[in-house]
């Protein structure tokens, strides 16, 4: 019998005394009869871990959470008198994966586990390639039609993917696996938290039926282990949370280090586990005695190495999140990031009005202190808008270190008249709005304090002046444009705010010029500060993630003017279209839309167009030289910018705005299919476009194309840059 938590405190947590009998005769891997004769499974998309939380489960096959360490993508378990098998990836049991020999043993293997009979009748729902590959082991396998869930007693097992299984599917699903069916099933957690905002990892479908078999979708993204698969290799048993929980009760009655896969482990198996399973129980207890001492910061950081405090401190993220309101108290942590509030900093009552027709956050200008219960009041009944307390929403459970606490951002659906929240962590307040939303409606905002901010057009100079001493730790500089969030002391000495931001509409013009899309986008583009990000030095997206020094160059209009680049590449980032980015140009077709901000609104030193090595780009005579061989081309970024910085010398930047303005146009039929045709119609239209025949060009540089692509363009007149050939 499972214990239960019958209260959750942020700092008082109640232990239950039950505790599961402990086992770490799991997760063997030897000669598993699901990969006999499997040397590897394909990848697809970005696939997302699961977590193996009982006795009775086992990690088949591992991918990669960082560079040392794994979590499970594909697992199995027995539930009852039945059996599941899952993966973590919708499209790693699709028509293209199953052309892959190890997916599709795989497949027939699990096919065999879960009927427990080499040929049974199988059902399979909205896959066809999958009923092939079945009916080749020699399976009956048919597609599951209809009221299907009422029909399951007609088959030995079944493959559905778990988004698909609602509310409505769920009971009988799991009543036919107890009583001895079997499930293949995928699916992936982060992608359908993007889709579902307001929902938790715990909502995820498959959670929803597969809690009590012990498999559950983490939230969180796995490279594969071997070009583009997952290897089958011998697992530790720490890739179930049993056996790493065995190893964090040891480690901390011991005071000795955690093994960093029974870390890594853990911490996404508390995030995705009820308060009342028994290995949330068994880490609460743990917790109770360390956790006003868990605290990490840039000068104090937690590697891991600190394996056991990293669990913990997971343990607590996950908790706070379960924690009622007017319970939850400021992490010591949060001192440190995302900042203080003075203890004597007024508490205000606003009323926030929204143009619902603007997707996403809007800026309310107030900001929560760590603790502090908000309340938020829907006086319009609005729907579709949630509430937001921190604008530091990217997650660091993936890195080897954590210069702060890896999970600060919250998110409360605004369901209710009267909402209330409070983050242990605190943070700017949004209000946020789904698409497709009308007309205005207004929110009071209470309980928080005011929060640096200016808005261009609207906020006056002298308002600006007392706004920059607000007591909020965070704030922003906005225009209808662009919206940039940075620690508040980077603003309280800025004089002058609209010359920042009137040169910040100038980019995304600029950007939105040579894209050919409108200048006005429908939601301002963000860019967040922080001490430290989910990826790279920067990366795009909503919002555009940047490290704490870039703050000083989003609030200097003398820095953009001389054109920074890397806030323009991944403001380029988010204006790429994938019709004309083929492999080996993610980070090159990007950095047009820097290089033509910089050349049309930026004012550089005379010879510099914002990056050392487009001023001095690499040397060209030693790749041809070297047989010009596309995989190296591929490989350098600033080699394959080189090319395209030749067509733009030769035929200027509108161009390229009427070769993206014909993609924007075409139809549906027309788009490219693969890689290879995406090289072939940027290669043809550009040519189309300026005039001249390009494939000489294309195959001087090494870059595939095809030769219909070439003839279709031959009556044009061939070209090749004034320099060629390379001295």
């Amino acid at each position: 019998m499972m214990g239960l938590v019958t209260a959750i405190g942020f700092w008082s947590p109640t232990i239950a005394s039950a505790f599961p009998s402990r086992s770490s005769e799991v997760c063997t891997l030897s000669d598993d009869p699901l990969t006999a004769g499997v040397e590897s499974i394909a990848s697809a998309g970005i696939p997302g871990p699961l977590a193996v939380l009982g006795t009775h489960g086992r990690a088949l096959i591992g991918g990669r959470e960082d560079s040392k360490q794994l979590l499970p993508v594909a697992v199995a378990a027995e539930w009852d008198k039945g059996r599941v098998v899952a993966v973590g990836h919708g499209g790693m049991i699709a028509a293209d994966a199953l052309k892959h020999p190890g997916t599709c043993r795989f497949v027939q293997n699990s096919a065999r586990w879960l009927a427990g009979a080499e040929k049974a009748k199988a059902g399979v729902l909205n896959n066809a390639a999958m009923i092939g590959a079945l009916s080749d082991a020699g399976f009956d396998a048919q597609p599951l039609q209809g009221a299907w869930q009422d029909a399951l007693s007609n088959y030995s097992f079944i493959v559905v993917d778990s988004h698909s299984i609602g509310e409505k599917e769920r009971p009988a699903i799991s009543q036919y696996i107890r009583n001895g069916g079997g499930l293949l099933t995928a699916g992936l957690g982060w992608g359908w938290l993007q889709l579902h905002p307001g929902k938790t990892i715990h909502d995820h479908p498959g959670n929803l039926l597969l809690s009590d078999c012990g498999i559950a979708w983490c939230d969180g993204t796995l490279d594969p282990t071997d070009n583009g698969a997952f290897k089958v290799i011998p697992l530790s048993p720490q890739l179930c949370a049993p056996a790493a929980m065995d190893a964090l009760e040891a480690a901390a009655n011991a005071k000795a280090a955690l093994e960093p896969q029974a870390g890594v482990t853990l911490t996404a198996a508390l995030r995705v586990i009820a308060p009342n399973h028994p290995l949330f129980q068994r880490a609460l207890t743990l917790l109770s005695a360390r956790q006003d001492s868990l605290f990490v910061s840039k000068d104090k950081p937690l590697r891991r190495t600190d394996g056991v405090s990293r669990v913990l401190l997971a343990l607590q993220v996950e908790l706070e999140r379960q924690t009622p309101a007017d319970r939850v108290r400021a992490h010591p942590a949060s001192a440190a990031f995302p900042g203080q509030v003075p203890a004597d900093a007024a508490r205000v009552d606003q009323t926030i009005e929204l143009d619902m027709s603007v997707p996403q956050w809007h800026s309310t200008g107030l900001y929560a202190p760590p603790g502090a219960v908000v309340t938020v009041t829907n006086r319009d009944e609005a729907k579709g808008c949630s509430l937001r307390i921190g604008c530091h929403t990217d997650t660091l459970w993936h890195h080897e270190r954590w210069d702060r606490v890896p999970d600060v951002s919250r998110e409360w659906p605004l369901t209710q008249s009267v909402t209330t929240a409070a983050s242990a962590f605190g943070g700017l307040v949004y209000i946020e709005v789904s698409s497709g939303r009308s007309g205005t409606a207004h929110f009071l905002v209470s309980g928080a304090v005011q929060a640096p901010r200016y808005v261009l057009g609207k906020t006056a100079s002298a308002e600006w002046v007392s706004s920059r001493q607000a007591p909020g730790p965070w704030g922003e500089l906005e225009s209808g444009k662009v919206i940039v969030s940075v620690p508040s002391q980077v603003l309280r000495e800025l004089e002058d705010p609209s010359a920042v931001m009137e040169f910040w509409n100038k980019i995304s013009d600029a950007h939105a010029t040579l894209a050919t899309i409108a200048t006005q986008p429908d939601r301002p583009h963000r860019f967040v500060a922080d001490v430290q990000i989910s990826a790279g030095y920067m990366h795009s997206g909503y919002p555009i993630m940047t490290h704490l020094d870039a703050a000083n160059d989003m609030v200097s209009v003398e820095r953009l003017r001389k054109g920074t680049w890397g806030l323009l590449h991944e403001l380029g980032h988010n204006h790429q279209q994938a019709d004309w980015t083929f492999e080996g140009t993610g980070e090159v077709t990007c950095n047009l839309f820097a290089l033509h901000a910089i050349d049309t609104i930026c004012s550089p030193k005379p010879g510099d167009r914002g990056h050392e090595a487009v001023n001095k780009p690499p040397k060209l005579g030693e790749y041809l030289s070297a047989g010009a061989k596309f995989d190296a081309w591929k490989r350098d970024p600033f080699l394959a910018l080189h090319m395209y910085v030749q067509l733009q010398r030769a035929f200027g930047w509108e161009t390229f705005e009427r070769v993206f303005a014909e993609y924007r146009a075409l139809p549906k039929k027309d788009h490219p299919k693969n890689d290879a045709d995406k090289r072939d119609q940027w290669m043809a239209r550009f040519s189309r476009a300026c005039g001249k025949n390009l494939g000489p060009f294309f195959q001087a540089w090494g870059v595939p194309t095809s030769e219909a692509a070439r003839q279709s363009i031959a009556g044009l007149p061939e070209w090749m840059p004034e320099d060629w050939p390379v001295k």
